[in-house]
């Protein structure tokens, strides 16, 4: 009774002060059926759709971070390999020079090697820099093969896979290791040449 008894109260004073020219815009309570937000419900909506959006942000943030990760694994993968190959494939035409008895090798340190192939070219690898160089015909320029390189090592073995000499040379083992992004990979390979 009280209540209805206040709504017609306030629907009297209303009357009264709208006759006299004065209104009060927020002289009555918010009733279910008024239009409009008040600024607590604003602000608690604007409070959720932030944190909503800073967990989507995050989400999305990891699936770019893993995107990236994998695109610097293959990066790094596919010029690892590729260069190894390369390597592998043209030393296994080191030439064997019988007059010396011995392999055609003018260079031959952990970091350069430096030969003559089969048909005559003199050719050579090296470590310069964080980059894998090659070069054929005793060129000055040297061809880019790999980048971002830590580390290249040739290792000259006999048969049995101890250290040799160009006369006692029988494999050749290559080992790099490549980092791209924050992705390391390092890689191994022996390369017989054909004609030893």
């Amino acid at each position: 009774m009280q209540r209805v008894n206040r709504g017609v109260q306030a629907r009297e004073f209303r009357i009264r002060n709208s006759e006299r020219g004065m209104t009060a815009p927020n002289a009555e309570l918010r009733t279910p059926n008024a239009k409009g937000f008040t600024l607590v419900e604003i602000v608690i909506t604007i409070v959720l759709i932030g944190i909503l959006s800073g967990i989507a942000a995050m989400i999305i943030l990891q699936g770019v971070k893993a995107y990236t990760d994998e695109q610097s694994r293959s990066d790094v993968h596919y010029q690892c390999r590729a260069a190894m190959e390369r390597m592998a494939r043209e030393l296994r035409l080191i030439r064997w020079n019988t007059a010396l008895a011995q392999a055609d090798i003018t260079t031959m340190s952990p970091t350069v090697l430096r030969y003559t192939d089969i048909q005559g070219n003199q050719m050579g690898f090296q470590l310069n820099v964080g980059v894998i160089q090659r070069t054929q015909d005793n060129a000055a320029t040297w061809q880019t093969l790999a980048t971002g390189v830590t580390a290249l090592n040739f290792n000259y073995l006999k048969q049995d896979g101890t250290p040799a000499t160009a006369a006692t040379l029988r494999l050749v083992e290559i080992t790099m290791t490549d980092l791209q992004g924050s992705e390391t990979l390092q890689m191994r390979t022996r390369v017989h040449p054909r004609n030893f």
